[in-house]
């Protein structure tokens, strides 16, 4: 027992292995679904894949954000919805597609501030006022949409339609507009955390909050900001997944949380906040979408699914949990 206490502590200790994980995890599931499924490792079937892992991708690269700061948002499901909605309703008001998206990422934009503002200024639990947050969310999508499917499709000219389907679904070079989205969103987002003040602010904050605040850090500033920036990534996301269907349902975006949080802690994030990466984000985000893949190629029904990515995100969370008892 002592020899596998110790062999433990070798690996939590070795920043390398670390780093690797998520990565690690990624390629083995690659290479396990390469052999059972011949037709997963198709140049359709991975571009698919890349086109479904994109609003996990950047819903989860913004609740990484979230949880670095100690927090957590139960509520970006609710607002991929909204702004997917909303970002409908502009086109059929004959808004040029670019403005619609602006207006859809606007929206998240607005449910991320409120959302920062009662975890901050009200002083709410993050948990408490994201639950709060994705219960207002999803009604006013409801009484939005009256409760029906939000769709362009006979509203809007052609032209426009096929604009707005080249943002969710078009192909550039054979890969999926929202790649390269997430792509450069990954970059830029991977610099404001690891190289900018408010970055290193966040993993203060995480880490040990009463310290960063008497190091002259204002914790309700950069919290605040943090929410607003994982609302606007869920809006984005939501105007993403709108385009691809070029509608959105008034369920839409439902359970999206989860798979955020999923993506964030299989690629590394502790819950207890303070450690975290974009990269580890995006490479979690690809486990959930070819997970999904995978076992819909294998004929696993969606309950089955569910309970296997329920599993797997408690294996993680009490992986990530005796991690942080050990560097105690």
């Amino acid at each position: 027992m002592h020899s596998v206490k110790s062999f433990y502590k070798k690996i939590s200790e070795n920043r390398l292995i670390k780093a690797l994980g998520p990565f690690s995890v990624l390629i083995v599931i690659i290479f396990i679904f390469s052999i059972l499924t011949p037709t997963f490792r198709t140049p359709a079937n991975l571009a698919s894949v890349g086109l479904s892992a994109s609003v996990y991708v950047i819903l989860a690269m913004g609740m990484s954000f979230v949880i670095i700061s100690g927090g957590i948002d139960l509520s970006l499901g609710s607002i991929v919805g909204l702004a997917g909605a909303f970002c409908c309703i502009l086109l059929k008001m004959q808004m040029p597609v670019w403005a619609a998206a602006l207006g859809g990422m606007l929206m998240g934009m607005v449910c991320g501030a409120i959302n920062g503002f009662m975890v901050t200024w009200m002083g709410l639990l993050p948990f408490i006022a994201t639950l709060g947050g994705q219960w207002i969310f999803r009604g006013v999508l409801l009484v939005m949409s009256g409760g029906a499917t939000v769709t362009v499709r006979s509203d809007i000219t052609k032209q426009v339609l096929d604009d707005f389907i080249f943002l969710g679904s078009g192909r550039i070079l054979g890969i999926p507009v929202p790649v390269y989205i997430f792509a450069v969103l990954g970059i830029a987002l991977s610099f404001l955390l690891k190289h900018t003040t408010y970055g290193r602010s966040l993993y203060a904050i995480g880490s040990n909050p009463e310290a960063a605040r008497m190091s002259g850090i204002h914790n309700n500033r950069i919290k605040f900001k943090t929410y607003v920036l994982a609302g606007t990534l869920a809006g984005l996301s939501g105007v993403l997944l709108a385009a691809r269907m070029v509608s959105m349902t008034s369920g839409g975006g439902n359970g999206y949380e989860f798979e955020g949080i999923f993506a964030t802690v299989v690629g590394g994030t502790s819950m207890s906040g303070g450690e975290g990466s974009v990269l580890g984000a995006i490479c979690g985000a690809f486990v959930v979408a070819i997970l999904r893949n995978g076992l819909n190629l294998n004929g696993i029904n969606s309950f089955w699914q569910q309970v296997i990515l329920g599993a797997i995100i408690v294996i993680a969370v009490y992986v990530d949990t005796l991690r942080t008892r050990k560097a105690k």
